[in-house]
């Protein structure tokens, strides 16, 4: 297997600029030590972590195949629990694989090139697994970009990037399915992972980092532009956009609804595997088993918190929901997305 050859490459419309040290510090004063030396994309302002400057062009030119099956989400709107759903329906006859590799070997999550960006050298089964597929790869063309590239045959790929800081031939070539989460549940769920992320991105307390979300300044932020993106081409013959609170109330009909548009042909037995599959403690004991031989999921111990529906009720003051309400009110007037939050 070899790294396929660079196509002509199309040009990047937006730059790419660091974040100006006073928004930096004033980052840091509320408790994001993580967030050191960000970049943002201009003039649409979502923060990425400085590798993506390096790289930007090359997610925007990513060729995407027919066959591919590509899964875009905010963080923490059940990205995890969707991406073993759509894995278990493209490999029911494999379903034991998992409990062999973790998700992120099964599924090509491309934002690891700047979430995690491979140092040169090192010495790891993803490195080797790298030097095996793509010999002549250079790891700061990304590892992950690269792995995706080289493998041959049906993918399942998924990032936290807009849709518009992606290949903008992307719904014209392949399936995307969209998972979108009510706002008050994913900066509660992004508040958890954070404070128990080992590289302690953020060590404040939940009123400073709600404010921050609402503020934009999160990683992938802004919340808004991300979800609008999607809803408002969410017609697309090509795209499948789903709710995370619906697949919690009926999780049956969800995954019935994604295997047709999948074209997958599973009977209903087969629909209850994968439900099965993907269950919230299924998934939550294959992490822990795993993590004991390579370390916490994306560095998070314990990374399935809850995944409930109303968490947000459990943290949030009076006068924060309060604001959470006006502020949800201010972004969703006129595109209407029907969230559940409760």
């Amino acid at each position: 297997m070899s790294c396929p050859q660079k196509l002509s490459r199309r040009f990047f419309p937006l730059t790419v600029e660091k974040l100006p040290p006073d928004e930096e510090k004033r980052l840091q004063e509320k408790g994001f030590l993580g967030y050191t030396k960000l970049v943002r994309t201009n003039p649409s302002l979502v923060h990425i972590r400085p590798a993506y400057a390096d790289l930007a062009e090359t997610y925007y030119n990513f060729e995407f195949r027919p066959d591919d099956t590509v899964l875009l989400t905010f963080p923490k709107s059940g990205t995890t629990w969707l991406s073993e759903a759509l894995w278990a329906v493209r490999n029911l006859g494999q379903l034991g694989q998992a409990d062999e590799a973790d998700i992120d070997e099964r599924v090509f999550f491309l934002d690891n090139d700047f979430l995690q960006p491979t140092p040169a050298g090192a010495d790891t089964p993803a490195m080797k697994r790298f030097a095996a597929a793509c010999p002549e790869g250079r790891v700061e063309d990304g590892v992950a970009l690269q792995m995706a590239g080289a493998h041959k045959g049906p993918r399942i790929l998924k990032s936290h990037l807009q849709l518009e800081l992606l290949n903008p031939d992307l719904l014209n070539t392949c399936k995307v399915v969209y998972m979108a989460r009510n706002p008050k549940d994913v900066c509660v769920s992004y508040f958890h992972h954070c404070r128990k992320n080992t590289k302690k991105i953020f060590q404040g307390e939940f009123p400073d980092f709600a404010e921050t979300f609402m503020d934009n300044k999160l990683l992938f932020a802004p919340y808004w532009d991300h979800v609008r993106q999607v809803w408002l081409r969410r017609g697309h013959e090509n795209l499948h956009f789903m709710f995370f609170e619906h697949m919690k109330r009926d999780v049956f009909g969800e995954l019935r609804r994604l295997a047709t548009f999948l074209e997958a042909d599973l009977s209903d037995e087969d629909v209850q595997r994968v439900a099965d599959h993907c269950s919230f403690g299924r998934m939550k004991e294959r992490e822990a088993r795993q993590s004991q031989g390579r370390g916490p999921l994306y560095g998070v111990p314990g990374f399935f918190h809850k995944g409930e529906v109303g968490g947000w009720k459990d943290v949030a003051s009076q006068d924060l929901n309060d604001r959470f309400d006006n502020w949800i009110l201010d972004n969703n007037c006129g595109i209407d997305i029907p969230f559940v939050y409760e």
